[in-house]
């Protein structure tokens, strides 16, 4: 048996290794593309390291890429709509598993329901509103939004909230602990891995997403990672594809220093039943 544990092991290793590999590669080949001079890019074999390592890429798209503007205005908004769609996503969960009124299930079914429609639909009602109440051209409309609605957030606090054992909120109950006692001194506590991970998860969504901001953001000195890059592929200056990838490695490096440093909050946050 013990034979068969250590072969089981083995075999389990070497799955999570190849999986592992298959996932970083793409980032590693852009990393070697922007590091790699224009002549070896398109060579036959590809080149998995080019030597010499050409770091002219980086400072070539410097002056047309502004880095730092670029990440104070995804931090910016970022960080505002993870903040609101974390708050709000929490009371929301926290009526649907904790509280008991009617209809409770149904509506909470047709919350889950609105994550099959696409963000596209409310595009032009987005668009109206935004514009009668004179927002357009700023950064309000890529984090106002999200301080109303993600059902997936909600889901996921909720499936957590469940998981928390009802004589720990019962006996704050007898206490004389109101709802907002209750989810402040014992929700929020022991709900902490969730909320993060919550916070996380659409942190990244909302650094990616490109068609919001290219919808709301004409102005160049608001522009984020995702519409920087873009402007880089359809502009008047044309960098080669090597500076694009140095672009895009920058604008992704954040991300990654992210994950590495806060994954262990992620994998503890989607193990809902951490509490069961």
């Amino acid at each position: 048996m013990k034979k068969k544990d250590k072969i089981k092991k083995i075999i389990h290793s070497f799955f999570l290794l190849a999986t592992t590999l298959i996932f970083l590669f793409p980032f590693y080949w852009m990393l070697s593309t922007a590091l790699k001079a224009e002549g070896h890019v398109y060579v036959d074999p590809p080149e998995l390291i080019s030597f010499p390592i050409n770091i002219k890429n980086f400072i070539n798209i410097a002056p047309i890429f502004p880095f730092f503007r670029y990440l104070k205005n995804t931090l910016y908004t970022c960080t505002l709509s993870a903040i609101g769609q974390t708050t709000c996503s929490a009371l929301a969960a926290y009526a649907f598993s904790r509280i008991q009124w009617k209809w409770r299930n149904t509506c909470f079914i047709i919350t889950l329901s609105t994550m099959m429609i696409p963000t596209a639909v409310f595009a032009i009602p987005w668009y109206l509103l935004y514009s009668k109440i004179g927002i357009l051209g700023t950064l309000a409309p890529l984090w106002l939004p999200y301080w109303f609605q993600h059902p997936y957030i909600i889901f996921l606090l909720t499936q957590f909230f469940r998981g928390i054992p009802n004589s720990i909120t019962d006996a704050a109950e007898i206490d004389g602990s109101g709802h907002f006692g209750i989810f402040f001194r014992i929700i929020v506590p022991l709900s902490l891995p969730a909320l993060f991970t919550a916070f996380l998860l659409h942190f990244i969504f909302l650094w990616k997403d490109l068609l919001i901001p290219l919808m709301y953001i004409n102005d160049e000195k608001l522009f984020t990672f995702s519409i920087g890059l873009q402007t880089l592929l359809g502009g008047t200056v044309k960098p080669s594809f090597n500076e694009i990838m140095a672009a895009a490695f920058m604008a992704s490096l954040p991300l990654v220093i992210l994950f590495i440093l806060f994954h262990k909050f992620i994998f503890k946050g989607i193990s809902v039943s951490s509490y069961k």
